[in-house]
């Protein structure tokens, strides 16, 4: 992976997106392929959800 600071613009657009998730619920979008933020949406696809849930690792 590639691990590296966020430019200014990213770290302001995802300020203001995290911002939103906490006043208003907004959902966070992450890039499937890189795991990258991807913007955010006021609504989400269930299947979208179910996939999101379903690619998180669970160790027993």
């Amino acid at each position: 992976m590639d691990f590296r600071p966020l430019a200014e613009a990213e770290r302001r657009q995802l300020l203001t997106a995290l911002r939103g998730h906490a006043d208003r619920g907004t959902a966070l979008l992450i890039d499937p392929n890189d795991t990258s933020f991807a913007g955010t949406a006021d609504d989400v696809p269930d299947e979208q959800i179910i996939t999101a849930v379903k690619s998180v690792p669970v160790h027993y």
